[in-house]
């Protein structure tokens, strides 16, 4: 409904119909490049970075997709730090963080190092996760006990194969 109250010029022989849908596709001018700015690309590919770290570092906690986390987001100073304090909103949707306990500061403190998960984004940028909100010990106490038993299993069954004089035989 929009395109019909927008500004266009008449209808012409060319064009089929006034309608969005039957529009000619938007054509550039190749002999014009598109302007960029690199302070905005590179911000963009550190708040990428961000994300996908913070997201990595959920998935390898096994962290439970509804559950909101805190983080501390340690960067320099400047306009970076400016950028990403007026992106916070979109990164605690992105990371599924708890928008209470995000904070963003350009000094990490030795309370932020104590029981947490380091994140190294990029030059002077890192995040901090509490371990207390990432894992519950117990559990992963017994998925790591689980993990290494497995991994045992693994190893002797293998070590057998080796082992044994026919499957040595048969190897090329």
């Amino acid at each position: 409904k929009l395109w019909h109250h927008l500004p266009r010029a008449a209808k012409g022989e060319e064009q089929a119909n006034h309608s969005l849908m039957l529009a000619d596709w938007p054509q550039m001018d190749d002999s014009v490049p598109l302007v960029t700015d690199p302070d905005v690309v590179s911000t963009f590919e550190c708040f990428q970075a961000l994300t996908r770290s913070i997201r990595n570092a959920r998935a390898e906690y096994n962290v439970e997709p509804g559950k909101r986390i805190s983080a501390v987001v340690v960067v320099p100073s400047g306009n970076l730090k400016d950028e990403i304090e007026k992106e916070l909103k979109s990164l605690v949707v992105l990371a599924r963080l708890d928008p209470e306990q995000v904070k963003v500061v350009d000094e990490a403190r030795s309370e932020h190092k104590v029981d947490a998960v380091q994140l190294v984004v990029q030059d002077g940028v890192e995040v901090y996760l509490p371990l207390s909100g990432l894992i519950d010990p117990v559990k992963e106490r017994a998925r790591l006990e689980k993990k290494s038993t497995n991994m045992t299993k693994e190893i002797e069954k293998l070590s057998s194969r080796l082992n044994s004089k026919g499957f040595v035989d048969k190897a090329p």
